[in-house]
């Protein structure tokens, strides 16, 4: 399973949290394990050989689809607040934005915004 899935709802994506709530963090937290980074497609009557049936089992993917049928989401890979951690410990090690982007398993762009939003605590804040 991925080091980085969330212990807590309150700690998932928001994208996410409804699934938690409604079906349990373990049903949230294996979405993300298997199609994290993914946008998914949930079909209303998915067939036993459906992907989200095979990777969830019977009961917790047709409970998610049932949930979720008709509706495509996103399904984030990690979290947000663990990525821009990794991505300033990668920069301060002197790695490039596409080293650390294929480590983390996100986009080179992605990997720029979250670098470029960082505190640079050489400059001073607009609201202090």
């Amino acid at each position: 399973m991925n080091r980085q899935l969330p212990a807590r709802v309150d700690d998932l994506p928001t994208s996410l949290v409804d699934v938690a709530e409604t079906l349990g963090l373990r049903v949230a937290l294996s979405l993300m394990e298997h199609f994290g980074g993914l946008d998914i497609a949930f079909p209303k009557q998915p067939q036993s050989d459906h992907p989200i049936i095979k990777a969830l089992g019977a009961t917790d993917g047709h409970a998610l689809c049932h949930f979720l049928g008709g509706q495509s989401i996103y399904v984030p890979r990690r979290l947000n607040s663990t990525v821009a951690v990794d991505v300033q410990r990668l920069e301060a090690q002197g790695l490039d934005r596409a080293t650390i982007a294929r480590k983390l398993g996100i986009s080179q762009r992605h990997v720029r915004r979250v670098a470029n939003r960082s505190r640079d605590d050489r400059q001073a804040d607009l609201f202090d």
